[in-house]
């Protein structure tokens, strides 16, 4: 029979072959049975424990059961406590944030005070309130009562102020926990709260939570005229603080801004159309660059058509040479 035939068996593979010598199952270090001839029967003597290994393997196991132990501590607090509610301001709509602290007896809040935030209006756009019937509790005591969450249906910061009642019924919830959403009685803005209580309870009294922000109206132009130097593009001294004042009045309103690039009739039209569109972006440019959500402005081009001051053809007139800023309705 040829050998290929037989089954062979698997070869055990070695990365570091044994030395071996004329001992029995000699294998490195470790000796097993007679010593060879010649060959010391001296067994190595063991070495004394090294103090600083012995310290750096302790300070590892304690390390590891003090990352356990902490590591565990941690998830019994989020298990019974939840995620960390977010910010009000962390949202990209209006959101609201309120905080009453009061004593209280039974279902209703003596009150407190909140803040509007509308991001998406612009930067640093927060309006203050104050609050009634907010803070409710469930047993006398001093708690402080507060909430967050987004404001729906808002189209005016004074549609904010009113009367609000429960949409789901409820009067109380519990600290720390749930979710209440309360609609105006006098239009269609609604609060959907979320708790962030760290007191004993939070609700509306039987009246409904009340929202006073006495906020006036606007009382500003609607309409900036700015001016240019001839063949210039860049917004002046002038200009800047028309702008400002401007921002000052709507950058936080529910409203557009539009923008329209005009010339003079000097030169060729197609070049006084290219430089009225770089006049309305630089004021574009301007309004944005202080906080003004860009999606609520709009530019135009009317170029040397719709003169400020009819004129004939080929007249230098500073009158022309305007970006006209016009604020209109969201």
């Amino acid at each position: 029979m040829h050998a290929d035939s037989q089954q062979r068996k698997p070869a055990l593979l070695l990365t570091t072959p044994p030395r071996l010598d004329n001992t029995i199952g000699s294998v490195e270090g470790v000796r097993v049975g007679v010593p060879a001839a010649g060959a010391s029967s001296t067994v190595p003597r063991p070495q004394p424990p090294d103090p600083d290994r012995e310290n750096l393997n302790l300070s590892r196991k304690v390390t590891a059961m003090s990352f356990t132990k902490w590591s565990a501590a941690a998830l019994l607090i989020y298990l019974a406590t939840g995620p960390t509610p977010s910010n009000a301001q962390t949202n990209d709509g209006p959101s609201v944030q309120i905080e009453s602290t009061s004593f209280i007896v039974g279902i209703g809040g003596q009150g407190g005070d909140g803040q509007l935030f509308l991001p998406n209006l612009g930067t640093n756009c927060v309006y203050p309130f104050n609050i009634s019937g907010f803070g409710a509790g469930i047993q006398v005591g001093l708690s402080r009562i507060s909430a967050s969450g987004p404001v729906k249906n808002l189209t005016k910061v004074e549609d904010l102020e009113g009367t609000y009642s429960s949409t789901q019924g409820e009067a109380t919830l519990i600290a720390g926990r749930g979710s209440m959403s309360l609609r105006n009685n006098a239009n269609n803005v609604t609060l959907d709260l979320a708790s962030q209580t760290t007191g004993i309870g939070l609700g509306i009294s039987s009246q409904g939570l009340t929202i006073d922000m006495p906020e006036p109206p606007v009382n500003a132009p609607r309409v900036y005229v700015l001016e240019f130097g001839f063949n210039k593009d860049f917004v002046n001294a002038d200009s800047r603080k028309a702008l400002n004042e401007l921002m000052e009045a709507w950058k936080c309103r529910y409203v557009k801004i539009d923008v329209a690039g005009h010339t003079d009739t000097v030169g060729k039209e197609s070049d006084n159309l290219n430089l009225a569109e770089l006049r309305a972006q630089a004021v574009r440019n301007y309004i944005a660059g202080a906080g003004v959500v860009p999606t609520r402005i709009a530019t135009h081009v009317a170029g040397e058509s719709d003169l400020q001051v009819p004129t004939a053809n080929g007249i230098r007139l500073r009158s022309n040479r305007v970006a006209i800023v016009t604020i209109r309705p969201m």
